[in-house]
């Protein structure tokens, strides 16, 4: 699969774990509503009636009720904070800077799963402390999620992202659904990045300003090596003079002070500038480079 295919997975992911989203806030917001109203009209005529025991039985009714739906809105968030979730790894692999995204989710999921454990128990009573440390640290995550998301805007210069990011990290239901509709929107208009071939590098041996040749033979020249290298051989053009010692011979990379002994240089020009090339092995590579030095007695 290519990297621009790979791409918009992880942005088609992090789209359909929005809707997920959507839809586990609306359940959750129609469900609680509907349940309140039914509550409510069934403890009145409870009362008017003057049975007591019927107002307590829809008052824990009516909690029964709300843990459900509330079930119910998690396991489908559930299933959205997962694609979420897969959307930022997705997108991470690919150098993408959401990791603060994906930390959310794995905070966020973990506050759904002790949601969803309170809800089970509020049966026996037990699960409302459960509830509330799971809506703790599913907030955490949201707020995660929500910077996640708006750092998607960035990369891929989409505001709609970018406002809906924003949205989500506010911890207000009604302001969470209307987040994740824009950046649900946002993210259907998100396109890959455009791919920049990776050009190989080449290696490089230079020399760094001029050289000297003293009367005593010896050459000083300066070169910088873009990678380890080995000088073979050194000669002065024109005299036809080869090297008979070089120290280093290994090259590392950066700036490398080389000194060359020629021996006998007499037959040199003071003051004259002169050519001398190297042979050297780059990686099983032998190229010559041509460096200059000021014959100075």
């Amino acid at each position: 699969m290519s990297q621009q295919n790979t791409e918009l997975e992880g942005i088609g992911k992090l789209r359909s774990g929005s809707l997920f989203m959507i839809l586990a806030v609306l359940l959750a917001a129609i469900g609680i509503l509907v349940i309140i109203s039914a509550g409510m009209l069934g403890g009145m005529f409870s009362a008017a009636s003057g049975n007591v025991s019927g107002v307590i039985a829809s008052g824990i009714g009516l909690l029964v009720g709300i843990a459900i739906v509330i079930l119910i809105g998690a396991i489908i968030g559930l299933i959205g904070i997962l694609r979420i979730r897969s959307g930022f790894g997705i997108l991470k692999s690919l150098g993408r800077d959401v990791g603060i995204g994906e930390i959310g989710t794995t905070l966020y999921l973990v506050g759904l799963i002790i949601i969803i454990i309170g809800a089970l128990l509020t049966i026996v009573l037990i699960g409302f402390p459960i509830l509330i440390l799971g809506e703790i640290i599913a907030l955490i995550g949201g707020i995660l999620i929500g910077i996640g998301f708006y750092k998607v805007g960035e990369i891929y210069n989409e505001g709609l992202v970018k406002i809906g990011g924003i949205l989500i990290v506010i911890p207000i239901d009604l302001i969470n659904f209307v987040g994740f509709i824009l950046a649900y929107v946002g993210l259907g208009k998100v396109r890959p990045l455009p791919t920049v071939a990776q050009q190989p590098l080449v290696p490089q041996v230079y020399q760094v300003g001029q050289g000297t040749i003293r009367n005593n033979g010896y050459a000083y020249i300066t070169l910088y090596s873009s990678t380890p290298a080995s000088i073979i051989s050194a000669k002065i053009e024109g005299a036809n003079i080869m090297s008979s010692a070089i120290n280093p011979t290994v090259l590392q990379i950066g700036n490398n002070e080389v000194t060359i002994f020629f021996g006998n240089v007499q037959s040199l020009a003071p003051n004259t500038t002169y050519i001398i090339t190297l042979t050297i092995n780059i990686g099983g590579n032998i190229i010559n480079i041509s460096t200059t030095a000021v014959y100075q007695p």
